[in-house]
């Protein structure tokens, strides 16, 4: 077999390509939410909590969505599942235009838009997993690197819009850069590298590879219910709960950072380059975890994580907001080092599947903070306490994953 696409480059990288500019367009369009929440309090009269809550029903129900997709893509292909997804979110931002009433908000953001998003981050970390084993993380970390890129300037992108144009055909433009864009590149995605005639990694594997290349996988591929049957997988369903608590930050940082008089557009320009920063992460710590393993720096960026959420509660100047987006957005991209410890631990075959269900775990978390955030500042005016039981939370992160180990069956380490 060739391990080469035609153009001599070995196309699990085209494949890497196609997946990080779908799921970063998506994404950075989703991520554009803590940028239109201030303006939907603000211009239709509702609370922070209201406006949350359509976020937070949204995660949980695209992520447990996200064990559905992780299957069709094992079964149909990821072509597929991204066709459906980026219509559906494009269909979901337009639709958002036209909207004035809350169960409007629910409709059309919190279950159209993320319906879609369910059916591209499961199977876009699934179809790269099962195209590199040597350097898994850092095709991952490229994949989610790409996101953090893309919300980096879509932040300021959106607040210019919605400053030119106003929020309503703010949304309708997302929506039509989504779909013209993402279509044409998702036909380059293939599931299996055997669909293009290729070796994962573009190498063949031989018996003396496999004697000397300690990094091969060598994990017993787990069906979907041995995996849930393990108690590795539940800790690390709890621990991907409690990192993803980071994105009741992400949505209500605009709203934190106003709130001590500085401008729309600078913080919008913070929490793009919070974005820009775990760009960086993902991939550095990606191909770190490549060589040391992925346990050690899950635990820094959980300790990184907590202790800037202490600096964010004293922070009043834009200089002291910036590096906190700076460095923890840095250790947050080792959110990118789940999916490849699923492929670690539970081999590839059923990697759609098994991922998706520890993005439940992903889930809980990412709909709980933002939900609770915006209550407790409604309730108490401010996000303190919020900020405070975020940092505990993340202590309690690193702790867990320092316990954490694989399952016996597998012969890799994380």
């Amino acid at each position: 077999m060739p391990d080469k696409s035609g153009s001599g480059i070995f196309y699990g990288w085209i494949i890497v390509g196609a997946a990080s500019t779908v799921v970063a367009l998506q994404w950075g369009c989703n991520q554009t939410y803590g940028i239109f929440l201030t303006e939907l309090c603000e211009d239709l009269g509702w609370s922070k909590t209201v406006v949350s809550g359509a976020y937070s029903m949204g995660f949980i129900l695209g992520t447990i969505l996200g064990v559905m997709a992780g299957r069709l893509n094992d079964r149909y292909g990821p072509r597929l599942m991204f066709m459906i997804s980026i219509v559906s979110v494009s269909s979901g931002l337009a639709l958002m235009s036209t909207m004035n009433s809350t169960w409007q908000l629910y409709l059309f953001y919190g279950f159209i838009v993320n319906v879609g998003l369910a059916f591209a981050w499961v199977p876009a970390v699934s179809t790269v997993s099962r195209w590199f084993i040597r350097k898994r993380g850092m095709a991952l970390g490229i994949t989610q690197g790409g996101i953090g890129v893309v919300i980096m300037f879509m932040m300021p992108f959106a607040q210019f819009l919605i400053i030119s144009f106003g929020w309503r055909s703010s949304y309708v433009i997302l929506a039509g850069i989504l779909l013209v864009l993402c279509l044409p590149v998702s036909r380059l995605m293939s599931l299996n590298p055997s669909d293009k005639g290729l070796y994962a990694d573009g190498v063949p594997v031989t018996a003396e590879s496999e004697e000397n290349d300690s990094l091969k996988s060598n994990t017993m591929d787990f069906t979907f219910k041995q995996a849930v049957k393990t108690k590795q997988f539940w800790m690390l369903f709890m621990v991907c709960a409690i990192f993803t608590l980071s994105i009741g930050t992400s949505i209500h940082l605009k709203a934190y950072v106003i709130g001590f008089g500085i401008s729309e557009m600078t913080a919008a320009t913070i929490m793009g380059l919070r974005s820009g920063a775990s760009a960086v992460g993902t991939i550095i710590i990606s191909k770190l975890s490549d060589r040391i393993g992925r346990k050690i720096p899950i635990a820094i960026s959980f300790l990184v994580m907590a202790l800037m959420m202490l600096w964010l509660m004293k922070a009043r100047q834009p200089w002291e907001f910036y590096l906190f987006s700076v460095i923890s957005g840095f250790a947050g991209g080792s959110y990118a080092l789940f999916p490849a410890i699923v492929a670690d631990w539970f081999g590839t075959k059923f990697h759609g599947s098994i991922y998706g269900m520890v993005g439940v775990g992903e889930g809980i978390g990412g709909a709980i903070s933002p939900l609770f955030a915006g209550y407790i500042c409604d309730t108490t005016g401010s996000y303190e306490l919020a900020i405070i039981i975020g940092a505990a939370a993340f202590f309690i992160g690193m702790a867990l994953s320092l316990i954490v180990k694989a399952p016996r069956t597998s012969k890799l380490t994380w």
